[in-house]
C-alpha cells in the first residue's frame, strides 16, 4: 500500500535522509568554512550575549625573592571581556499542494525534496560566506565578519565592544598603501602578524592577487614556496592551494574588494585565534513541515545561530591595495 505523503512524511525523509548532506556540503562549501568547522567550531550553551575573556598585558607582579621577604599580592586587572551579539539566519522551505499532486510517491516526493533542500543549503552557504567576510554594518543582524575584526580602526573603530584607539593591542597589522606585490612585501606582512611561534595559518584572497601570487613564484622557486606545494587537507577537499612560508594560500570569492580597482584583499589569518560559535539549539535545525490554515502547501525552516569571534587581533594581517605584480 501506497505511503500516505504528508508533513511528517517529508519531515522524517529530510531529516533521516537528507540533513547529514546537507550540513556536510554548506560548511565545505568555502575553504575558510571548511578550516575552521573542523578545528574551530565552538558550541555556546545560551547567554544573552557571546563573552570571550581576553588576557592583553601581564599582571607585573611576581619575581625573584629571598629568605623572609614579603611577596607583593596586589591585583592586576589584566582580563578584558570582548562582547558578541547572537547572529541568526533562516532559508524557508516551501512546498505547495499542487507539487504533491504532480508527485504524488515516495519516490517522486523524495527526489523533488532533495532538490528543495539542496537549494535551501545552497542559500545558507551563501549566508554564512558573505557573513564571514562582512563589516558588520552593512547588516548589523548577519555574522560581524573578518572586515572589521581584522582592522586596525580604519574600518572598524572597535570590535567586540573594545575601542581600538584607546586598546591598541586589539589592532591588527595591516597594509593600506598602494603598490607592486612583491615577496618582501608578502613576507613583511606576514612577519608582523608573527609572533614566537604563532604565525598565520592559512591565507585568503580573490582569484586575482592568487594569480599575481602564482606569477610570483613561477619564476622565483624560493623557500616561500615549494615546487607544486600544497596543503593536502585543503586539496583533498577540492581546493586549489599554494604554500607560502608553508601557509596554505586559498581563494574565496567573498573576500572583499581592496581600495584599488582591479584587486582584492589579502587575509592572512591564525585560525588558532578565531572560533565560529554556534547554538547547539541552532547549528542547522529543522522545522517539521507545518500546514498554513490559509495555504495548500506545507512550510519548514533551516537555522543557524552563532557569531565569528577573533580572540587576538593581533595575530592576524590585511593588505587592501597591492594592484600589480
Amino acid at each position: 500500500m501506497a505511503t500516505a505523503i504528508g508533513t511528517n512524511a517529508v519531515t522524517s525523509l529530510v531529516r533521516h535522509y537528507l540533513m547529514p548532506e546537507i550540513v556536510d556540503n554548506i560548511y565545505g562549501d568555502n575553504p575558510l568554512t571548511f578550516r575552521l568547522l573542523r578545528a574551530n567550531k565552538k558550541l555556546v550553551q545560551g547567554g544573552t550575549q557571546i563573552e570571550v575573556p581576553l588576557m592583553y598585558k601581564r599582571t607585573g607582579v611576581g619575581g625573584s625573592y629571598r629568605g623572609f621577604d614579603v611577596f607583593a599580592v596586589s591585583p592586576a586587572d589584566t582580563i578584558k571581556n570582548a562582547v558578541h551579539s547572537w547572529k541568526q539566519y533562516v532559508v524557508p522551505v516551501a512546498i505547495d499542494g499542487l507539487t504533491l499532486i504532480q508527485t504524488d510517491s515516495p519516490e517522486a516526493i523524495a527526489n523533488f525534496v532533495q532538490v528543495q533542500m539542496q537549494q535551501a543549503e545552497m542559500e545558507m552557504a551563501e549566508l554564512l560566506a558573505t557573513g564571514i567576510w562582512s563589516n558588520g554594518t552593512t547588516d548589523t543582524k548577519g555574522i560581524t565578519g573578518l572586515q572589521a575584526a581584522i582592522d586596525d580602526g580604519t574600518v572598524a573603530a572597535s570590535y567586540g565592544g573594545i575601542t581600538r584607539s584607546s586598546n591598541t593591542w586589539w589592532k591588527s597589522a595591516c597594509d593600506f598603501s598602494t603598490g607592486t606585490m612583491t615577496l618582501g612585501a608578502l613576507n613583511t606582512l606576514f612577519m608582523s602578524a608573527q609572533q614566537g611561534g604563532k604565525a598565520p595559518t592559512i591565507i585568503v584572497s580573490r582569484d586575482d592577487q592568487y594569480a599575481r601570487y602564482w606569477g610570483l613564484v613561477q619564476s622565483k622557486q624560493t623557500f616561500f614556496v615549494q615546487a607544486g606545494g600544497h596543503d593536502e587537507q585543503l586539496a583533498s577537499a577540492g581546493f586549489t592551494n599554494l604554500l607560502f612560508n608553508n601557509v596554505p594560500w586559498v581563494t574565496d570569492s567573498h573576500v572583499p574588494d581592496g581600495t584599488g580597482s582591479s584587486n582584492s584583499e589579502i587575509y592572512m589569518l591564525n585560525e588558532e585565534y578565531i572560533d565560529l560559535c554556534v547554538s547547539p539549539r541552532a547549528d542547522f535545525r529543522l522545522d517539521d513541515f507545518q500546514k498554513p490554515h490559509n495555504q495548500d502547501a506545507m512550510v519548514s525552516n533551516l537555522y543557524w545561530a552563532g557569531e565569528l569571534g577573533v580572540k587576538n587581533c593581533a595575530r592576524h594581517a590585511k593588505a587592501t591595495d597591492f594592484d600589480t605584480v
